[in-house]
């Protein structure tokens, strides 16, 4: 099969058939793109050959390039093939860790109550801080 560059007239006809071969199925999300408003949905390319990949929603197109960079900036992943091997590895590892594995509690963790208790009393502080500013203390 040969590589064909299309017009931009094209997008809507390519969309359109590229949405009918995925089932009207987002390969990312697996979300339904029938439902969803045509200015939210893109045509995913690869962006070093062109190569046009699928009909994805926007934001999971968003995402995907978002990771991609993130791998290749902090991630070390120097190849595909690197990020590739070091996602599949950060899946293996989330599900391993979906249970416990430690006795451990991170020193400076803070559950929701405690969250709650210390935004509570940084208000308490400000209006009294406020109060004693206009007099009224």
């Amino acid at each position: 099969m040969e590589n064909t560059k299309f017009k931009r007239t094209e997008l809507p006809r390519i969309r359109q058939e590229l949405i009918i071969k995925q089932n009207g199925i987002c390969p990312i999300c697996n979300g339904d793109l029938t439902r969803t408003k045509v200015t939210n949905l893109v045509i995913d390319h690869d962006h070093k050959t062109g190569i046009v990949r699928a009909v994805v929603h926007r934001g999971c197109n968003g995402i995907e390039g978002k990771v991609l960079r993130l791998m290749k900036t902090w991630g070390r992943a120097s190849s595909m093939r690197e990020v590739i091997y070091t996602l599949e590895n950060l899946i293996v590892f989330w599900k391993w860790h979906s249970k416990p594995r430690t006795h451990w509690i991170y020193y400076n963790f803070k559950t929701e109550a405690e969250k709650r208790f210390a935004l509570n009393k940084k208000r308490r502080l400000a209006a009294k801080k406020r109060r004693k500013k206009n007099g009224k203390e």
